[in-house]
């Protein structure tokens, strides 16, 4: 085996690893935006979410910056 299937091979496993950790990612955001979608389902909240931006654009920059730093945490977590 030379140095350069060595190393494609340590490239196609890193990745794999890569694809699989964003799989995983992708699964624990899609389950937690289902269950987020049916808490509201299940507590009658009637939610425009575009009225609620042009109302609050601040809280609406907020909770975009929250959402993406809890994402950023999973991601970290899952690789």
């Amino acid at each position: 085996m030379t140095f350069e299937d060595t190393a494609n091979s340590s490239v196609r496993s890193a990745m794999d690893q890569g694809r699989q950790a964003a799989d995983k990612a992708s699964q624990v955001i899609q389950d937690g935006y289902d269950a987020a979608q049916q808490y509201v389902k299940d507590r009658g909240v009637d939610l425009d979410l575009r009225e609620l931006v042009r109302r609050e654009p601040w809280f609406a920059i907020a909770a975009a910056f929250a959402v993406g730093y809890v994402v950023a945490q999973v991601v970290r977590r899952v690789s």
